[in-house]
């Protein structure tokens, strides 16, 4: 069986992509706990902050980050919607740091027919959605492996990211309320 070089030059170029998407991905988590220290700065940007502060939070990856707290403390200042929207988005982007680490290292790490992904394919085709909603619901240091896993099923990026999103703005309003409470 001869292999077509067009085909070859093709899956050489798809590798290069992803492993320059898991080197980007692996950058951002570095980043982001380099700079974790600074992100009480951030409070000072106001809305700015908020975003950042739950960027960077939901960019590192299984690391504790403030941005729980700045939700509430949020809520104190501004409206609950608008610090939903605000730190759902920031947060919402930053979960997609470990999806893309879990769909670009399945390509460079992991065959089609390894057990992983194997595993991953099957319950993200199921139940992905109601998966990610659920815990996106949840304040929990765990969604970086439902992000990673999301990834490494191909779970589609955009409704990963909606998903994500409309649970977050959920939680994060519901977060925001409280702190606006006091």
């Amino acid at each position: 069986m001869e292999i077509d070089p067009a085909e070859s030059r093709t899956s050489k170029k798809m590798k290069k992509k992803h492993i320059l998407t898991f080197v980007f991905a692996v950058s951002i988590i570095v980043l982001s706990v380099y700079f974790q220290s600074q992100l009480a700065q951030f409070k000072s940007l106001g809305l700015l902050g908020i975003f950042l502060i739950n960027f960077l939070g939901n960019a590192t990856i299984f690391l504790p980050a403030p941005a729980i707290a700045t939700v509430v403390l949020g809520g104190v200042v501004y409206s609950p919607l608008v610090v939903a929207v605000v730190s759902s988005l920031g947060g919402s982007l930053g979960e997609m740091v470990g999806y893309a680490l879990g769909y670009s290292g399945r390509k460079i790490f992991i065959k089609n027919h390894h057990i992983l992904f194997i595993v991953a394919k099957d319950i993200f085709k199921d139940y992905g959605t109601v998966i990610v909603l659920a815990v996106a619901l949840i304040p929990n240091p765990f969604f970086d492996v439902i992000g990673i896993f999301a990834g490494i099923a191909h779970f589609s990026p955009v409704r990963f990211f909606t998903v994500l999103l409309i649970g977050r703005i959920i939680r994060n309003f519901l977060l925001a309320y409280f702190g606006s409470l006091f």
